[in-house]
């Protein structure tokens, strides 16, 4: 039987071809294989308008990859090098890095001119942080103008005068066959790549079982570079808003080394190294910590940021804590990640297979988390159907972060509740008259019951499949330390089972210090937890991720 392989892929012209790459070369290294690639529309991807800074940086490109790799509806995922966090998702393993293109930066005008010939007040565009500390250093008389948009759009916007050059990466202009629009093409000693421009990124399950295949597409000249510039990256801090870039190249047994960094308070650090390739991951891991001892005291100067100097515990399921994340960094605080729950597929894929296949038949169809909706649009697309056959359903979506995730297939939700829990959808739901109708519920394998039986008691007749399931994950040893010390300042508790994951992983709920505060998303989350023996400090009042900030803002306020 042939190997089945499913790639995914952020849908842009760019990512297909960097993709294809990838299909190539698995079939030449099984030609009997069965290769298909399952295009994936990521938060970077949808929010074309919102700076890259904002909206999160390079983890805005990977989350929904990741998501679709933990949950099994996809093989391997392929990123740009550079777009791939420097921390994986637990269970998620980077297996090959390969096909490094020209790393360069290039400039792309029109009519072509060189960066030095541009005249004064000339408009560049860019979406890249680094890229425009590099401008505003190499030209400080030029507007630098952040742009984003395929890379289609950024040439259109060229065209129609929207500005008068681009600074782009040359390995996307040259895999797109556009290598001729390069009006110059910027040296990396003063135009420092970013780390990881230009190589393919290949990340699979721990647990598959042909990963020794995976790796055979591992090209380990390419792969070593990348990860001496990651190491510098993850030591300097991966979640970080500074422009930086780092760069190594290798010839025989040395590996040259450049960076660029532009420090919060205006210092600007280019170098260029020559270092042993033995020693070289760990010589960028102690460069990139004496820089960001260096950046710290600054930091810690900030007195408007009212988390300023806070630790806090982030458990829900890997490649979700990426708005956390930045809003806690931009706070000031410090997200410590440990997710205590993996994202699977459900034991038995028959009941929703049946459900989808039998989609006509029912009425409304209820989401209880976007989880719930990727795994259920993912599998009805691997079943050969599309979110067009949701369109004449009516929908109900529990919040906004499930209904942005209905959006993302384009889906309209008819139902979106001001309390974003189950009562409210079902109160939502029976005041639409549901009696005699039918209705799907796709949901955690382990949500509670109330919805669907508040929906039976107004006579509906209610279907309920589970989309995925929830496994719980230990604490390491460094966490459990911290909590039983109390050298983290909260934990957040996103769901009701992030804190029955929280409980599970602590065993006895005593051991947690009474130094450290819990802060939970809704009532109902904070019911669960105190039945399980937690104690909870902050309840938000609007039920989102930014409804529980806002809360633990208002709390350290009050206390401070």
């Amino acid at each position: 039987m042939a190997e089945r392989i499913r790639i995914g892929s952020r849908g842009s012209t760019l990512a297909l071809a960097q993709t294809e790459e990838v299909v190539e070369r698995l079939r030449r290294l099984v030609p009997e294989c069965s290769v298909t690639v399952v295009p994936i529309v990521t938060t970077g991807d949808r929010d074309r308008a919102t700076s890259l800074t904002v909206l999160g940086g390079s983890g805005v490109f990977a989350k929904e990859l990741h998501e679709a790799l933990l949950a099994g509806t996809i093989d391997l995922a392929v990123h740009s090098a550079k777009d791939l966090p420097t921390q994986l998702p637990p269970g998620l393993v980077l297996v090959a890095v390969l096909a490094r293109e020209d790393a360069r930066d290039v400039l792309v005008t029109s009519p072509p001119r060189k960066l030095g010939e541009l005249p004064a007040g000339a408009r560049v565009g860019t979406s890249s942080r680094r890229r425009q500390a590099l401008l505003q250093r190499a030209r400080p008389d030029l507007i630098v103008v952040d742009i984003r948009g395929n890379v289609d759009t950024r040439l259109r916007k060229l065209r129609e005068g929207i500005v008068d050059a681009l600074v782009l990466g040359a390995a996307g202009l040259r895999r797109l066959s556009q290598a001729d629009l390069v009006a110059e093409y910027l040296d990396p000693d003063e135009f420092v790549p970013a780390p990881g421009q230009g190589a393919l990124a290949v990340v699979a399950r721990e647990s598959d079982g042909r990963l020794e295949l995976f790796s055979r597409l591992d090209e380990p000249l390419v792969h070593e570079a990348v990860a001496v510039e990651r190491a510098f990256l993850a030591a300097f801090g991966s979640g970080c808003s500074v422009p930086l870039g780092a760069y190594a190249t290798i010839a025989g047994n040395r590996l040259r080394f450049r960076i660029a960094v532009l420090l919060p308070d205006g210092r600007f650090i280019r170098q260029c190294l020559d270092w042993p390739r033995e020693e070289a991951i760990e010589r960028a891991r102690e460069l990139g910590l004496t820089l960001a001892s260096r950046e710290k005291p600054h930091v810690s100067q900030r007195t408007t940021d009212p988390l300023r100097g806070r630790r806090v515990l982030l458990v829900r399921p890997a490649g979700q804590e990426t708005f956390l994340v930045e809003r806690l960094r931009a706070l000031g605080a410090e997200a410590v990640i440990h997710p205590l729950i993996r994202i699977l597929p459900p034991e038995d894929w028959g009941p929703l297979d049946a459900a989808l296949a039998d989609l006509a038949r029912f009425d409304w169809v209820v989401f209880t988390s976007a989880n719930g909706v990727r795994a259920t649009l993912e599998r009805l697309r691997l079943l050969g159907g599309g979110s067009e056959l949701l369109r004449e359903k009516r929908l109900a979506a529990i919040g906004p972060a499930t209904a942005r995730a209905l959006r993302e297939y384009e889906l309209e939700p008819d139902i979106v509740p001001d309390k974003f829990i189950a009562e409210a959808v079902a109160t939502q739901l029976i005041a639409r008259g549901v009696a005699g109708a039918r209705v799907l519920v796709a949901r955690a394998a382990e949500a509670r019951e109330i919805l669907p039986r508040r929906l039976e008691e107004a006579g509906a007749t209610v279907v309920v499949v589970p989309a995925y399931r929830t496994e719980l994950l230990p604490l390491d040893e460094a966490i459990q330390a911290a909590l039983e010390a109390g050298t983290l300042d909260w934990i957040f508790l996103t769901a009701s089972s992030t804190a029955r994951a929280l409980a599970s992983a602590l065993g006895d709920t005593k051991r947690l210090s009474d130094r450290i505060r819990i802060a939970a998303i809704g009532p109902v989350t904070a019911e669960t937890a105190r039945e399980l023996g937690l104690r909870v400090d902050v309840v938000a009042d609007t039920y989102t991720a930014e409804g529980l900030i806002e809360a633990v803002v208002r709390a350290e306020r009050s206390s401070g």
